[in-house]
């Protein structure tokens, strides 16, 4: 039975998600950025920055000389993870087993569905046209036998339109495009084999195709083989469906905006707090620590690290959150939001070390605290959380 593999993506997602929630951006040139300031790269393009030559990678201070128009954006991922999950719940709806390859794009394994959702185009159409319907955006679509196919199919078409290559015209599909169409070429780590390519004239993917294999390995080493089946539309990966990795976490949304470290460190603690109790109460440690942080300009910075050993206890998480409190915020700008979230949970632990080499004062501390902690949780689930607080939250 031949694979059927549907890959669907809204274009510039994050651009279209923000014209979504303000129409007058729709016919304006316009780019994302994480930061903006002179020197930031742009993130996302719009369409009609295209037109005037700005291309992602481009400073923004020299995009905006080349397009004195251009309306640049910060980057909100809070509203992109947002809207991925509403097109997450038209793809659920078809697709048996699905991979989100990035925010706005989706591949689907349709092998086997024909008799229940009827052709794999018929999908992708069905698809493109709930999601106009119900969220007004506009995505493409390209149906193959594999992964790479549909990818490079759904990146050749426009909005609202469908690209099918049906099995056994792989290579004729790939032959005439040219390399840098492969999404794997488009790492930084694979500019010397772009370069390398340009200078041995293999400009199309047939180009590549046609090179004995020797012959690409002298010159490309290790890619060779992996470049020649690709350039074949050869790709034997299958759709891998996301894991579900159990977290906890928590928002508190500042207002008014705040500045002052001491206060918004407090609001964190309150935070971690109640997180570490839950973990307690469920029997389990943690492995994994992250702090969203969302300014004023609703520019947002991510950092997260591993919890090494896992822990469900204030005394050894503090440390590592003062550090990536100190990571986030290094602009002096009001906060508006901050996110913590706790992952990789695991059940907790019975069995303790049977060695420690901590000083026993360092032992005696630890103690201490987990005593405390264990104290207020009993505090809290008597008397309700406002019953005692940390004095440095307020």
């Amino acid at each position: 039975m031949d694979r059927q593999i549907v890959c669907f993506a809204v274009p510039s997602f994050e651009i279209a998600v923000a014209r979504l929630h303000d129409p007058t951006l729709r016919t304006r040139p316009l780019a994302i950025a994480p930061l903006i300031t002179p020197r930031a790269l742009l993130r996302e393009v719009s369409f009609e920055a295209e037109q005037d030559g700005l291309f992602v990678g481009m400073p923004i201070e020299q995009a905006r000389r080349w397009c004195p128009p251009l309306h640049v954006l910060p980057s909100n991922q809070t509203r992109v993870q947002r809207a991925d999950q509403s097109l997450r719940s038209v793809v659920t709806r078809y697709a048996p087993v699905w991979e989100p390859s990035q925010p706005g794009s989706f591949l689907m394994d349709m092998t086997g569905t024909a008799k229940i959702f009827g052709p794999a185009y018929d999908v992708a159409a069905n698809i493109q046209r709930d999601v106009l319907t119900h969220y007004q955006l506009e995505g493409t679509a390209g149906v193959g036998s594999n992964k790479l196919v549909a990818q490079t199919a759904a990146n050749l078409v426009g909005p609202s339109e469908l690209y099918d290559v049906r099995p056994g015209s792989e290579q004729m599909f790939m032959s005439p495009l040219p390399v840098r169409v492969l999404l794997g070429l488009h790492r930084p780590c694979m500019r010397p084999i772009l370069n390398r390519l340009d200078d041995l004239n293999l400009l199309t993917l047939g180009d590549i195709a046609g090179s004995p294999i020797d012959a690409l390995a002298l010159v490309l080493g290790d890619y060779a083989r992996q470049l020649s089946r690709w350039a074949q539309g050869i790709d034997h990966v299958p759709v891998l469906p996301p894991t579900g990795q159990p977290g906890l976490e928590e928002t508190v949304v500042i207002e008014p905006d705040e500045i002052d470290d001491t206060t918004l460190w407090g609001r964190l603690q309150d935070i971690l707090q109640r997180l570490c109790r839950t973990l307690r109460s469920q029997r389990r440690v943690c492995s994994r620590l992250s702090l969203t942080i969302c300014y004023s300009d609703q520019v947002e910075v991510v950092k997260q690290d591993r919890i090494q050993p896992e822990t469900c206890w204030e005394t050894d998480l503090s440390p590592l959150l003062s550090s990536l409190f100190q990571r986030c915020f290094r602009r002096r700008i009001r906060l508006r939001r901050m996110t913590l979230c706790l992952t990789g949970l695991t059940a907790y632990a019975e069995q303790g070390s049977l060695f420690n080499d901590q000083p026993l004062e360092h032992q005696r501390r630890q103690e201490r605290a987990k005593n405390l902690a264990m104290a207020l949780d009993t505090l809290h689930a008597r008397f309700g959380e406002r019953a005692i607080r940390y004095g440095r939250s307020h």
